[in-house]
């Protein structure tokens, strides 16, 4: 696939002449989240085939915490669920389909020509009947159908034209999956330009009863994706995205219903610090309200509904005891539905207002929880909650721990360069690098790290050879020690310099623009960086961090909720790892509101209720972790 990185090179460089001098940027390898995940959670689909065939509707808008599909819903575990592939999605949360397996690495089969790589099939679902409300037959006149949105490359890399996503339905009673629809890979701008949106919504009607109307049917997705070729091994890299969202299956449909009773938050809420995602606690507590932004810039909310309505918007901010910090009250506003009007813009939904900076505590480091919330002000369940967690450790990053990409560069002794700001004086002792690896760890390279007072004129501070470091499981950077004490004041910048051609691929992250803050020098002078988005390298400061930094420990290594959708009475919870007379469950509507508190039961009675979305939160009372799980009531 000589074609996909030669594209590349033609869009993002412009200069073909001088590609192998200048900064690169490549799709990301192997998502770092994924290994530990993969080996830790087979408890989500350990007992999928006890879940009994659900009747309909079906609904699923992923919108969850854990990467993978809920197991009562689903079966396969290759495809990604996340909030950071797509591009202005339906509502936050996508399924991503690539060339990356379950466990995080390339598919096994993969070759430079098109293979077979993600899979997610439906359980089981009731074709055959419906309570309405005895129990009575599905006919074709109750006009079923199924829908979906679809989006190709988001924020990852564009499938080429062979590089298909598939649909297809499952017979029971022939035993047989039956093709239809499939889309040919495009770049998202021509998927734009084409289609006029940037998700694309699918009907599908439900005709054949003969074949598909009965206990069993079940429906999956599966795309074909293909590698670059060998010649350039550093170039080698996940590839061919395609996202989906808002699958629907439901009876008294027609191909014109395309609403949704739903206000939701499109984007996750970005960071409120000015300039960083987060920052050492110490820098932060001495002078705070120069460190906070003014504004949020932006919320992204959508009424997917053809009705306008009156909402109210406002967050939360809670510190690590749970008690409420702080509230901004965005008072209300007429919300019109986003197919006549677009995304909300009354400016004080969109932009809110950084009502104080939080508060401070003599500790070394501090997480606060921000809850965004929006609603109709009538309650009816048409809103979305979207949670942000604000970190202040001993460290600065502009990157938020989940790479999209790999940086660096295709020529020997190239540099790059961070730019950071300390408040107050500090010492520097550790750096972190994150890098991807590469089908065959073409990067696993010695370079210097380097750390500079300035770079114009450049004045070096320190530089030490070390090799690239491969660390696994989520949010996991290798720590160099730096084995001297560095005292900082005011500006500095902490880079490298690579000792071979080899492209180093380290993480770089598109959740934040900050390139006005990276630098590259190939040879005549330092130039700005031409990408924009966060090169994955955060110096740590104070208090020396492990050589290899691992995720915390976790009590709850996951935990299954069925049925979902629940009917009856009781909701069930499955999980291992934890004793029942140790954790507690909290069930909290879809506005926050908690409805529900119990400890050590694993078998819950829902029958007060009302239809909707619920959240049920699973927690460890010896070490407090925590885990989140939806489910909808619907009597």
């Amino acid at each position: 696939m000589q074609i996909k990185y030669t594209f590349l090179i033609v869009v993002f460089y412009g200069l073909i002449m001088q590609v192998q001098a200048q900064e690169q940027l490549l799709e990301l390898q192997i998502d770092p989240g994924l290994n530990n995940y993969h080996r830790s959670h087979h408890l989500l689909w350990k007992n999928q085939e006890k879940n009994e065939a659900s009747f309909l509707p079906f609904f699923e808008d992923f919108n969850q915490e854990e990467f993978r599909p809920e197991a009562s819903k689903w079966i396969g575990d290759n495809v990604y669920v996340n909030k950071k592939y797509q591009l202005l999605p339906p509502d936050l949360g996508v399924a991503t389909f690539d060339a990356m397996d379950g466990s995080g690495h390339i598919h096994e089969n993969a070759s430079q020509f098109a293979f077979p790589a993600d899979t997610l099939s439906s359980q089981a679902i009731r074709l055959d009947s419906i309570q309405d409300p005895v129990m009575r037959p599905l006919l074709k006149k109750d006009s079923i159908y199924f829908s979906f949105y679809f989006q190709p490359q988001g924020r990852g890399n564009a499938p080429e034209a062979e590089d298909k996503l598939f649909l297809e339905f499952y017979s029971p009673v022939l035993d047989q999956w039956y093709p239809k629809w499939n889309s040919k890979g495009s770049s998202l701008e021509d998927f734009v330009d084409e289609n006029g949106t940037f998700f694309k919504q699918v009907f599908i009607p439900l005709k054949d009863s003969a074949k598909f109307f009965h206990k069993g049917f079940r429906f999956r997705f599966h795309n074909l994706a293909s590698m670059a070729g060998s010649s350039q091994p550093d170039w080698q890299s996940n590839a061919d995205h395609w996202n989906i969202d808002l699958i629907w299956i439901d009876r008294d449909r027609t191909i014109t219903d395309s609403s949704y009773r739903k206000i939701a938050f499109v984007n996750q809420p970005p960071t409120m610090i000015k300039r960083y995602q987060s920052m050492p606690y110490r820098q932060y507590r001495n002078d705070p309200t120069n460190s906070m932004k003014d504004t949020i810039h932006s919320i992204i909310i959508r009424n997917m509904d053809n009705t306008s309505y009156t909402a109210t918007y406002g967050y939360k901010i809670f510190n690590q005891s749970v008690n409420q910090d702080s509230i901004y009250d965005g008072g209300t506003a007429l919300v019109d539905p986003f197919s006549t009007h677009g995304f909300v813009d009354y400016i004080r939904f969109r932009d809110p207002r950084m009502i104080s900076f939080f508060s401070i505590y003599n500790e070394t480091k501090k997480t606060y929880k921000v809850r965004h919330v929006i609603n109709d002000i009538g309650l009816t369940g048409v809103g979305d909650t979207a949670i942000r967690f604000q970190e202040f450790a001993n460290y600065y990053a502009y990157d938020d721990g989940t790479p999209e990409a790999g940086y660096g560069f295709s020529v020997r002794s190239a540099k790059a360069a961070m730019k950071f700001q300390l408040n107050t004086k500090d010492t520097l002792r550790q750096v972190q690098f994150y890098f991807n690896p590469t089908l065959t760890q073409a990067n696993d390279k010695y370079f210097e790290i380097m750390v500079w007072k300035s770079i114009e004129p450049e004045e070096l501070i320190f530089s030490k050879k070390v090799k690239a470091e491969f660390t696994e499981g989520m949010y996991n950077f290798y720590t160099y020690d730096l084995e001297t004490d560095i005292v900082l004041a005011n500006e500095f910048y902490i880079g490298f310099r690579q000792l071979y051609p080899e492209n180093l691929n380290i993480g770089f992250d598109y959740a934040l623009d900050s390139k006005e803050y990276l630098f590259y020098e190939i040879g005549g002078g330092w130039k700005p960086s031409i990408y924009s988005g966060s090169l994955m390298i955060r110096p740590v400061f104070g208090e020396k961090m492990t050589a290899s930094v691992q995720e915390n420990p976790t009590v709850i290594s996951g935990f299954n909720i069925f049925p979902n959708p629940v009917s009856g009475h009781q909701l069930h919870i499955e999980a291992e790892d934890i004793l029942e007379d140790n954790y507690q469950v909290d069930i909290f509507n879809i506005t926050g509101q908690k409805m529900l508190q119990l400890k050590g039961q694993s078998v819950i009675d829902v029958s007060f209720l009302d239809n909707g979305i619920y959240l049920l939160r699973l927690t460890d009372m010896g070490s407090a972790y925590s885990r989140t799980q939806k489910f909808i009531r619907r009597k």
